[in-house]
């Protein structure tokens, strides 16, 4: 708007009204400064000097000033209606225009200004009657002609955004309450879009807007626009609408928060206990959250097989969608990690990152089950996504993690350059997060099946083989029941350094040496038989 917009004063005035017209210049001035509060200030002026000369008595004496014109007052509350209207405050404008139209009932700027204020706010109905009064005085004037055709625009486009919102999609499973086909509301939310540049004040519409996102499953979209109506204060009673608290409960489900969305579909029962979609949703949550608390209990309990299967209980249930469903999948690999089922859990977390891609928790989590399957494969993997968390750590600035990623990947690449040698955990056939008993009874089982006894007659060729395997499955052994050896290893020193007091982190524990093949077995059956009747082992 244009200080032009403003009404200026074509008169010299005498020194009897200097007062009122000085506020006015003022507030002129600062208007065209662009400081319209303090513009405001200056007008408010005017019009309290202006009342008070008007309310003062006559007098004959020649000091005494005449009286206030009704038009010159009429014209500063329409000045300060114009810089009400650049700090969008337009109930202000409103009931500025309304003044100096009762000052001056034919001055149609008020008329214009009031109804495009009018418009901002979306009461379009009171802006048509507006600019009706206003044609009165002049029935043919192009700025009431062309902001009457705009209103009657703006009438066809929110008519037309209710009837395509109205619409209901019957292939809909979820969420239990109509919604519109996703074609339907997107061209709704391109009508809103146009709406909106032309009544931006207006409230209402963001409530159309919003059903308008859940339609198109834009749930973010939906929760700022819910929480932005709901912080108004205003009388439109945001923050107890039904159709609003249902609308940011579908978005704090899909967001994961299960526990407030109920909170919110329970307010909508308190105000509204025959509403049959709060009830049908507020039972659906109900319902699979008692299945998640199951499963969690199963888990705190250690009872990992039954929380498992908690889990995908609740995966299978209506409900179970977007974030949410990105946590139960998450929470059925931590159960599938302690059963040490890693392909589960790789499964598992994969789920949940195409839910959620910045779920950093399911990353770490996969991260650690591709290093235990191992495999030149599954270390590269794993890099992968740890170096996924080290670019969010340094996007968020997040230290600690970016030291924590530091020393994964560290770890990461050590063993994916051991895994391209000698993999004494694939070797003994055991996961690298094997138990001792475990790496000992598959050792047993190894040594047995690749002593040079069980293969006396086999060919030379198969001799020599089984006797390389038997060395290898024995060097394995020697390094994974030796735990500073077993540490050294897993930390990513060279198998040669193994012995080296000084490699690794380890600490001392080298013996300089490695056992003989056949001595190392001698003295594991030794061990495995002491204390048993018939003493000796026999090959069958």
């Amino acid at each position: 708007m244009n200080s032009d917009d403003q009404e200026q004063s074509t008169d010299f005035v005498d020194v009897d009204r200097i007062s009122h017209l000085e506020h006015k210049e003022n507030g002129n001035s600062s208007y065209k400064q662009q400081d319209y509060r303090t513009a405001i200030s200056h007008y408010t002026l005017a019009i309290e000097t202006a009342k008070d000369l008007r309310q003062s008595p006559s007098s004959a004496s020649l000091q005494q000033p005449p009286p206030c014109d009704s038009s010159i007052l009429a014209t500063y509350y329409n000045n300060r209606a114009a810089a009400f209207t650049m700090i969008l405050q337009y109930e202000e404008v409103i009931e500025d225009c309304n003044q100096a139209i009762l000052h001056n009932p034919s001055f149609l700027k008020a008329y214009f200004r009031k109804a495009k204020a009018q418009i901002s706010l979306g009461l379009l109905s009171l802006a048509s009657d507006t600019l009706n009064k206003a044609a009165i005085y002049d029935p043919n004037n192009s700025t009431i002609v062309s902001l009457k055709q705009e209103v009657e625009t703006l009438i066809e486009k929110i008519d037309s955004v209710r009837s395509l919102l109205e619409k209901t999609d019957d292939t809909r499973e979820f969420p239990p309450f109509p919604l519109p086909k996703v074609r339907d509301a997107q061209q709704a939310l391109n009508q809103i879009l146009l709406i909106s540049a032309s009544c931006p004040a207006w409230r209402d519409i963001l409530v159309e807007k919003t059903k308008a996102f859940v339609a198109l499953g834009k749930l973010n979209d939906v929760y700022a626009t819910t929480s932005s109506l709901m912080r108004t204060k205003d009388g439109n009673n945001y923050h107890n609408s039904s159709r609003l608290l249902l609308y940011r409960a579908y978005a704090l489900q899909h967001m994961g928060n299960l526990d407030d969305a109920m909170k919110h579909l329970k307010q909508i029962l308190s105000i509204d206990p025959d509403n049959r979609f709060a009830f049908a949703f507020h039972k659906i949550l109900r319902t699979l959250g008692k299945k998640k608390e199951e499963a969690d209990a199963n888990y705190k309990n250690k009872d990992y097989e039954k929380a498992a299967e908690s889990y995908s209980e609740a995966l299978d249930m209506k409900g179970c969608i977007a974030h949410y469903r990105a946590k139960v999948y998450f929470n059925r690999a931590c159960a599938s990690a302690n059963l040490r089922n890693h392909k589960q859990v790789i499964f598992d977390c994969t789920k949940a990152l195409e839910l959620d891609s910045e779920y950093i928790k399911a990353i770490l989590r996969r991260a650690g089950s591709y290093l235990v399957i191992g495999g030149e494969a599954g270390c590269s993997k794993a890099i992968q996504d740890y170096e996924t968390i080290m670019d969010f750590a340094e996007k968020s600035g997040d230290e600690v993690q970016k030291g924590e990623m530091k020393k994964k990947l560290r770890e990461a690449k050590a063993q994916l350059k051991r895994s391209k040698q000698k993999d004494f955990y694939k070797i003994l056939n055991v996961p690298r997060d094997a138990t001792d008993s475990e790496i000992k009874k598959s050792y047993r089982k190894c040594a047995l099946k690749w002593h040079p006894d069980r293969h006396a007659n086999s060919s030379e060729e198969e001799k020599t083989e089984a006797e390389k395997v038997f060395r290898d499955v024995n060097h394995a052994y020697e390094v994974l029941s030796d735990p500073q050896k077993k540490a050294k290893y897993d930390s990513g020193v060279d198998i040669e350094d193994l012995d080296n007091p000084h490699a690794g982190h380890g600490g001392m524990g080298g013996h300089g040496h490695h056992f003989d093949s056949d001595i190392l077995f001698e003295m594991f059956m030794r061990q495995q038989t002491a204390g048993m009747h018939g003493g000796g082992f026999h090959f069958g």
